[in-house]
């Protein structure tokens, strides 16, 4: 059973090489300075640890260093923290009390990186107050995914029963091609807008092509400094196309009239090629990762660099915004993923089991997963709450290049080398269907936002429209 807590414990030397909560006690109050990790109280008779997952053996990981009367409500569950970006929450029946000034508040981390706070421990106390609030307050969809019923606290009220809906259509057991859109140079990157009605191309001509989404209708071509276009992306609001390319710079365009907005490079640019693009929900931010080993975090509005992530020590292939655009993920020819905090860009995880350099990253449409694939073959799901390999398949059909989520997060596309298109159920990576008739490798896909269609974009200087009905 866990360890209890008083309110009022002192720290008396003398106990602590025989009592483990005093000695505990004493570890924290070290690792933290002496400083409630919410209130920044520095009276150290005034603190107390809070338990953050009952459920598990007490760790320093698994306990925060509070003012007492905060360690209370965090832990009879009117107080939880967000493991992502370790924004605190506040129950409603605080309201109107001092404590509501908390709701908002980070997380402060401890001196000693020994004893920062587990994001398994945090993700599950977080879940639980979830249950009992989240109809009142915005959070995480993953934080919700993985409660086990049998750890439901006695005291959480009963939930009504689920409202019954239709059963969701069956898996798609075959991908057809309904139309090819010829682009005369290699295709590196395909977009569909937000509203579906337009397809993106990017090719090694350096040009960036929209077409109709209904009848693959050549609509504009966007010219561009760019020796070739390595990955695009359409802006949340579909108003805005960027595209990457060798020559160290982004170029964004407008979406109406193909009209060049800004190129995004000067003395913050990178000093290499860019091959991965990602945006931000509120498209206020632009992530992009080079062959120079960085990552830099763009602010859309003015072309400015707000941040710049240095730790991966080999090229970065491809980046990955989750939903919330709470985190990144970027992979690397160093052979890993790396999950960053967007607020303040803190490295939170480094994924390891790639054998190979990882070309392609794709949340999915809860943010509770994350795929990845690369050189070695295989494509890796993980957990992103705590790091966790879900499943891994091996394809064995050469380099897989693009990865897509559908739209419902039912299916996971995979495109590759062996110029097949590959669809997968992502709940368990069971292999569903395959799309053939490129003649090169698939270098990259992307799901219409209606989920009926899926293109492809291949070193064959084509790109294919597929139907999954």
């Amino acid at each position: 059973m866990a360890a209890e807590f008083s309110e009022n414990e002192e720290l008396i030397p003398s106990e602590a090489a025989t009592n483990p909560q005093v000695a505990l006690r004493a570890e924290m109050l070290a690792c933290y300075g002496a400083r409630c990790a919410l209130t920044g109280c520095t009276v150290a008779e005034a603190l107390d640890l809070a338990l953050i997952d009952p459920l598990v053996p007490t760790t320093p990981a698994n306990v925060l260093l509070l003012r007492a009367d905060v360690a209370r409500l965090f832990r009879v569950g009117l107080l939880a923290c967000d493991p992502l970006d370790l924004s605190v929450s506040v129950a409603p029946e605080l309201e109107g009390t001092p404590y509501a000034e908390l709701s908002g508040a980070q997380l402060r981390q401890p001196v000693r990186s020994c004893a920062a706070p587990g994001r398994r421990f945090l993700a599950e106390h977080h879940r639980r107050f979830m249950l009992r609030y989240g109809q009142h307050i915005h959070s995480e969809p993953l934080l919700l995914a993985y409660m086990p019923e049998a750890a439901s606290p006695a005291h959480e009220p009963v939930r009504p029963a689920p409202v019954l809906q239709a059963a969701p259509p069956p898996l798609p057991d075959h991908l057809s091609a309904v139309r090819v859109l010829h682009v005369k140079s290699l295709v590196n990157g395909v977009a569909y807008s937000p509203d579906g009605t337009l397809i993106a191309t990017g090719s090694w001509d350096g040009v960036a092509r929209l077409w109709r989404a209904t009848d693959g209708y050549l609509l504009q071509t966007l010219q561009s400094d760019l020796g070739e276009i390595n990955t695009l992306g359409f802006h949340p609001d579909g108003q805005v196309i960027a595209a990457a390319g060798r020559n160290h710079e982004v170029h964004l365009w407008h979406a109406a009239d193909g009209k060049s907005l800004r190129v995004l490079h000067d003395q913050d640019g990178h000093h290499g090629a860019v091959f991965g693009l990602a945006y931000t929900p509120n498209g206020k931010l632009l992530a992009s990762g080079s062959w120079d080993r960085t990552v830099r975090i763009w602010r859309v509005e003015d072309g400015s660099v707000e941040r710049v992530l240095h730790d991966h020590r080999g090229a970065v292939n491809c980046v990955a915004m989750s939903p919330t655009g709470k985190l990144l993920a970027s992979g690397s020819h160093d052979r890993q993923v790396r999950l960053w905090r967007m607020r303040d860009g803190a490295l939170l995880e480094t994924l390891h089991g790639h054998t190979d350099a990882v070309f392609s990253l794709v949340f999915n449409p809860t943010g509770e997963l994350l795929a990845s694939a690369g050189s070695d073959q295989t494509i890796r799901v993980w957990r992103v709450v705590d790091g966790e390999l879900v499943y891994s398949l091996a394809v064995q059909r050469g380099a897989i290049f693009t990865l897509a989520f559908s739209p419902d997060g039912r299916l996971l596309a995979s495109g590759d080398y062996g110029r097949a298109v590959r669809l997968w159920r992502a709940a368990d990576g069971e292999p569903l269907a395959t799309g053939i008739g490129h003649s090169e490798g698939i270098t990259s896909l992307a799901f219409s936002p209606d989920g009926q269609t899926l293109v492809s974009g291949s070193f064959d200087a084509t790109v294919r429209v597929w139907s999954l009905e």
